[in-house]
Formats: structure tokens, sequence, C-alpha cells
């Protein structure tokens, strides 16, 4: 019951063996295969005439028919439009040109709907395990495994295989008939042309994108909605509850580590306030009996341990067609923390690596990729030259972050969502990216415009605790609850409750009798040893289980993830 829409590209002597959650088999039409699951069907669009069949998955945040976006793709692959003017949404766009018999590409402004590329078999396909098990040549790439290992997510293009990549965001691929890349461009490119308003502006450009947005995308929908203690959820909140009854229903829901959690209780205070059903989850050990549905969702491109998404997925599933989030508001609506000046590759290379990722560096990647600091390094400084014409430096960490993490590691935890219902995203609409390319830096530093948008439109949201401050909006300044008085009473509390205080998925899922047996079958296998020697093997489990830390849980999870990959794949 997913809302996966698959889409391959493949010559006539291929076809594809592998389908996402083992739902609908593959079904060839026309040009291309097609695998949708139970939900997805109303999430792909064609149309055909004469000059071409255009198809697109996925979904559109605008008013816009399935026609013009057929003659806005015509006009740019034939030069007769120099701009391609993509539409809000996340989705992908095919299109099969009948008079060249080229096959054309194009991935939206942020690349929120995967596509990937096999150059030695020639297939495109948006289902990653797929292609990679029914590859010709199973080759790791390490530099790829290196940046995963590093960073979180892989670098640029990579994938875990050499000769598979993934496309870009805001691109235009176009193939041959054989499937042969001839070209790839970037139809748009940040630019940033800061104007000076009055905050109160800004705030109504926010609530008109996200209003119309939010609107399109749940109409005639039923919708879920998570909540946390942070802003951005109830900045959603707040949208979807004032734009009238798009919806045909609507569900909220919160999870934590304990049933006293900031999260379930600030997320109930906000759905009482608006009057909107709701349902708490304790987050139990669940990774193990979810494992499939994890690996062929986010197809391993992100840690295992960090896709809690699982455990509501039924409840997910029976409430709702599409389930709405506030993911990368917190990115668009604060500040990084940059300053002016520095060495911009050393400041993303110390903000981005992960703690724990030397560990796996040197332990594993060393053996194939002796250079591996090197190749680091020179990612890092390719991207300060590639957003050199940046000047604004907490713009510039955005937009890396955007670029790197965002479309490698954020997108594809949301597809965890798609194996219930189909993710909406409104701070991933294009119109959002265009705003916040305008609003000075200054001006969202500290979350101040995002306070203020709540305060003007939302007040009541407003009155409610905010996690981070642990007071609401009219009295959260010198309340930070990074403060060490907070966090010193907070600890005290803890310790004097005799609990163990869990605060990561790894935690739960790690420290516990049936995930320390799980873990160490999955990483005690012939494949993995004939990569990892079993002495290393040995040592970092013992390590983890003698004082397990956020470094050594860091590691052990993707080292898991790796592994996983490992076994369904090599």
């Amino acid at each position: 019951m997913s809302a996966f829409c698959d889409i391959a590209l493949c010559n006539a002597t291929y076809y594809p063996k592998y389908n996402r959650l083992n739902e609908t088999a593959w079904q060839q039409s026309g040009w291309y295969w097609k695998s949708i699951g139970t939900k997805g069907g109303d999430y792909i669009h064609k149309y055909t005439n004469p000059d071409g069949e255009l198809v697109i998955i996925g979904q559109l945040y605008e008013a816009i028919d399935t026609v013009e976006i057929f003659e806005r793709v015509r006009k740019y692959v034939s030069k007769a439009s120099n701009t391609f003017e993509d539409p809000a949404g996340h989705y992908a766009i095919f299109y099969f040109d009948n008079t060249s018999k080229e096959y054309h590409v194009f991935t939206n402004r942020l690349g929120t709907y995967h596509v990937y590329y096999s150059s030695i078999d020639k297939v495109i396909s948006t289902y990653y395990l797929g292609l990679a098990k029914q590859a010709a040549t199973r080759k790791l790439d390490w530099q790829g495994v290196a940046g995963f290992f590093s960073n979180g997510f892989f670098p640029d293009d990579k994938t875990y295989l050499e000769g598979i990549t993934i496309l870009q965001p805001a691109s235009w691929y176009c193939f041959d008939e054989s499937l042969n890349l001839i070209h790839h461009k970037r139809y748009w490119d940040w630019q940033f042309e800061p104007k000076a308003a009055p905050i109160d502006n800004w705030c109504d450009e926010l609530h008109y994108i996200l209003r119309d947005s939010i609107a399109t995308a749940v109409e005639d929908k039923a919708t879920a909605l998570p909540l946390s203690g942070g802003l951005d959820s109830r900045t959603i909140a707040g949208v979807l509850t004032k734009i009238g009854a798009q919806y045909t229903s609507l569900w909220a829901y919160s999870y934590g580590y304990s049933a006293a959690s900031s999260e379930i209780k600030i997320g109930k205070q906000i759905a009482n306030r608006r009057n909107i059903r709701f349902d708490s989850y304790v987050v139990p050990d669940y990774l193990w009996k979810e494992m499939a549905n994890i690996t062929d969702s986010v197809e391993l491109f992100q840690y295992l341990t960090g896709t809690r998404q699982a455990y509501v997925r039924e409840a997910i599933q029976t409430n709702a067609d599409v389930v709405i989030g506030g993911h990368w508001g917190d990115v668009w609506l604060d500040g990084m923390g940059m300053g002016e000046h520095g060495n911009y590759g050393q400041l993303f290379k110390k903000k981005i690596m992960k703690n724990g990722s030397v560990q796996l560096l040197s332990t594993i990647c060393s053996h194939y990729l002796p250079d591996y600091k090197n190749y680091l390094d020179s990612y890092f400084d390719m991207h300060t030259s590639k957003y050199a014409h940046i000047k604004d430096a907490d713009l510039r960490m955005k937009i890396y972050k955007t670029d790197q993490w965002s479309f490698r590691w954020t997108v594809p935890s949301l597809r965890m969502y798609q194996a219930a219902a189909m993710p909406v995203l409104p701070f991933y609409d294009k119109r959002i990216v265009d705003l916040f390319l305008k609003i000075p830096s200054e001006v969202l530093k500290d979350r101040e415009l995002q306070i203020a948008y709540l305060k003007k439109y939302h007040p009541d949201l407003a009155s409610i605790k905010w996690q981070e401050y642990d007071r609401n909006l009219y009295s959260y300044k010198g309340f930070n609850n990074r403060h060490i008085v907070y966090r010193s009473v907070n600890k005290l509390k803890r310790v004097l409750s005799g609990k163990p205080h869990i605060s990561r998925n790894w935690e739960v899922c790690y420290l516990n009798e049936n995930g320390k047996q799980n873990l160490h079958d999955s990483l005690n296998t012939p494949a993995i040893k004939s990569i990892v020697p079993a002495n290393d093997l040995r040592k970092m489990l013992d390590d983890f289980y003698r004082n397990p830390n956020a470094a050594n849980g860091y590691a052990i999870s993707m080292l898991h993830t790796f592994a996983q990959f490992v076994n369904t794949v090599l």
C-alpha cells in the first residue's frame, strides 16, 4: 500500500526484474516501464501529441496542466526557448521526442524525486536497488563510500556502485536512442539578490506561498501531519488548518522516546489548539521488523537507524493519502553561523563531517582508497569554488547543504513516508527557494522571521512552548535550553529518576539483546568479511558495546547500513 511510482527506461533487450516493496510488477508502456504502488496511481501523468510524449511522476504544488508542461519541455529541448520554467512540486519529468528519437529527463529544482542512470547497462530508473541488483558489473565506488562514511550522504552524483550515478537537481539530461548520455545541463542556478523590506512583508510573502502550495497538494486527500516541539511543523499546522476544507480529513501524530517526551507533549498541545485528531507513539525497537521496508524505501542512502517514520508506517497507511512535513524549514528560516570570512572549504568540512567518521575511514576506506583525505578535501574545495559567486557566507552554506545534504540525505529519508503515503514538502517548493534568495541573511538569524510570522498569522500557536528554549515565542529570549544551568538541572532529574535516558534511534535499535544479536548477524556475513577484516569488525562492535556514545553510535549505524547494501546487492 505504498505511494511509490517508479519508472525505468531501457533498451529492447533489458527489462527490470526487481520491483520496490514487492508490489506491482513492472509493466511496459511504450518507451518506458512503470511499477506503481497501491497509492501511487495518482502520481503518474502523461500527455502525447505528434511531437512526443511526456510522463510526470510525483506531485505538483501549483495549478498547471500537463499540456502546459509539455509545451515548456518541447520548446526548451528544441531550443525554441532559452529558458525552462520549472513547475513547483515534488516530481521528475520524462520526455520522448518523436523526431530526434531522443530521451529527456528533467529533475525538479531541488532534486527531490530521485532518478538514477547506469552508464554500463544503459538504463534510467527511479528505483536504485533494482538497478544495482541487476547491474552487469557490481563494483563498489570507494570515493562514494568514503563520502558516505564521512558526511552521512553520498557526494555529488555518486552512489554505492561505479557506473551508476544519480541525476543532479535542476537539470536537463538528454540521451540518444540507445540511452547513451548526450549532455547534461542545469536549467537553473543559484543567484542571490537581497532586497530591503520590512519583516512584515516577508511574513506575508511566506504565508501566501505556503498557503497556495499546501492547498494544492492536499486537495481532496486524507492528510497526515507529524508534529514536534519545534517551529516548522507548527508553521505547517497553522497554514494547513486555515486553508479551508481542501483535505478530506486531517490527522496529526507525534512520537518520542518516552510518553513524557517534549515532542509528544508539545505536539498534542498544537493539535488540541487547532482541533486536530491526534495520536502519540513511544518509539520501540522497530528496526528489525521494518528492515525490508526501510531498505527498499530509503535504498540505504540514509543510515538505517535514522528512520523513525518506519514505526508509524502502518498508521499513516491507514489514516492518510499524503503526509505533510516542515522539512528544510529550519535551514531556510535560520542562520548558519558562518560569519563573513574564512576558508569556506574547511568551514564546510568542519560543519559537515560526522563525529565518528574517522574510525570508518581509517578502518575500511584506507584499504581501498588510500588518498581518501585528499579526495574529501578536494570535494569540499570544489564546492567552495562552485558557489564562489555567492558572497553571503550563510547563504553559501545553505546552498551547499541544499544541493548536497538535503538532496542526498534528507530526501531519501522522506521516501520512508512514501512507503505509506506521498510526502508533501512545502519548503521544497521552488517559490520558497526564490523567496529566500531575496531575503537578507540578517533577517533570518535566530529564527526572527519565522517567529514574527507565527506571531502575526498564528498567535495561538506562538503561545505554545518552543522545545528549543522551553518557553513560548513571547518569552523565549534568555531561556535557551542549551544554557548550562537548564541542561544541568535536566540531567540531574534523569539521574535521580534511575531510568536510562534515550535520545537517539541507534540506542533504541542496538542497545538491547535482540538488537545486539541482529546487528552481530548482519555484520558477520561472508560478503562483509570479504571487505572488512573480521578483527576490525569485532573491535568496532566491542568498542561500541563497551562505551556507546555519539561517535561510535554513528560509526556502527553507518557500518550496518553499508553491510545491508553489501548483503542485499553484492
